[in-house]
This record gives structure tokens, sequence and C-alpha cells, in this order.
């Protein structure tokens, strides 16, 4: 009833969950943390004031908030309380905030659940730079991947 996925969608982030190859390319060394549930993952596609951002999705294709499983649901929320900690503790930044879209009324376009955590800071205009977006290489998305598998392991 809320589905929205075209036929014959192939959904990039169920690829991701399964360690496949995407249109993108490989998004591997992006995984931040991946268990039977859910994988966490340092985005492709970044805001230039805001790097670094994570999503985090459950590897079963769920499309959005509507049929999320509760027990799934729970364990995205305590997760993304402990990637917000350690964005705050490896990057620095001045705050965090999270995004979640359902439905393309409002604004989902990829038809998988997912959670965005940006890294936030003083001034940064996040929600008034949709245009200022860049796909970043492996090399750049290296340093922000290895701190906060660090922190999340740490904390």
């Amino acid at each position: 009833m809320h589905n929205h996925a075209p036929k014959n969608y192939i959904c990039p982030l169920c690829q991701i969950s399964r360690g496949e190859i995407t249109e993108k390319g490989s998004q591997e060394e992006s995984i931040i943390f991946r268990d039977k549930d859910i994988t966490i993952f340092v985005a492709g596609k970044w805001w230039r004031s805001n790097p670094g951002h994570v999503i985090i999705i459950p590897n079963q294709h769920i499309e959005n908030i509507y049929d999320m499983p509760e027990e799934i649901g729970h364990k995205i929320f305590d997760y993304s309380k402990k990637v917000a900690v350690a964005l705050k503790n490896s990057y620095k930044c001045d705050g965090t905030s999270t995004r979640q879209h359902n439905e393309p009324a409002g604004n989902q376009d990829v038809f998988h659940f997912h959670l965005h955590i940006f890294p936030r800071y003083k001034g940064d205009n996040l929600y008034l730079n949709h245009e200022d977006t860049y796909w970043p290489t492996q090399e750049e998305k290296r340093p922000y991947v290895d701190k906060l598998k660090n922190a999340i392991m740490a904390g």
C-alpha cells in the first residue's frame, strides 16, 4: 500500500548489505559495521559542508518506516545513537542530525529504508545546500571510515 519501488527495482542498498558491487562500485571499504540485521556505512554521496555522513540500513529489504519490524527499528535507533556519539568524538563536530524519508512525497528516492546521520557544524546550512553534493572517492572516505570504526569499537 505504501510501496513505490518501480517494477524490477534493483535495490542498491540491498546490494550494499550483501556486499555486492553497486552501480557506483564496491562499497565494502565504506562499511563501519555489519551484523545479521543491519549495515552501517559512510555514505557514497556527500554534502561539501558535512563530509563523512553515515547511513544505517536494515539488511532485509524494507522499503520504508511503515513496514519496519519493531525489533529492527529499535536496533537502528540504538546504533544511530552510537554513530552520533562516534561522530561527535571522532569528527569533533558541533552537533549531529538524523534524516529519514518515506515515499516520493517525503523525498524518498532510494526505495529501501535508510537513516542518515550527519555531522553538523555551525553555519553549515545543511538543509539549504541540496545542490552542493558530490561522490567522493574511496580514498577520500577512508579516513572517515577508519575514525568511525575505531570510535564505535571503543564506545
